[in-house]
């Protein structure tokens, strides 16, 4: 990998994740992967200004962010349980919340 080009990975592997519904996940315009629980996605970039978005066709989340050359942001998402999540297994539809957060930055 060039030193100038930057990565971006995307985990959805929380042990809070209630491992139902996919997670779409999207690097700017580009859809990237759609995750199951205890999967993941990396991607190589162009340094500069980015967006990830993900989407769990419910919710959805995004985050802007910037990338020097060389670096490698990382981000988690998870569907997770919330206030009345138990009516989903009475009912079978209740609030499910989704998550994504940035972890950290650092080299690729």
């Amino acid at each position: 990998m060039e030193i100038s080009q930057t990565q971006v990975t995307v985990t959805r592997t929380q042990e809070r994740d209630m491992g139902i519904r996919e997670v779409r996940i999207w690097l700017d315009e580009e859809l990237i992967a759609t995750l199951k629980h205890k999967q993941w996605v990396t991607k190589a970039t162009a340094p500069g200004r980015h967006t990830v978005r993900a989407h769990n066709t419910l919710v959805g989340k995004h985050i802007e962010f910037d990338l020097q050359p060389g670096e490698h942001a990382r981000f988690t998402t998870a569907n997770r349980s919330g206030c009345g999540t138990s009516l989903i297994f009475l009912l079978g539809a209740g609030p499910i919340y989704l998550s994504l957060e940035r972890e950290d930055v650092g080299p690729a």
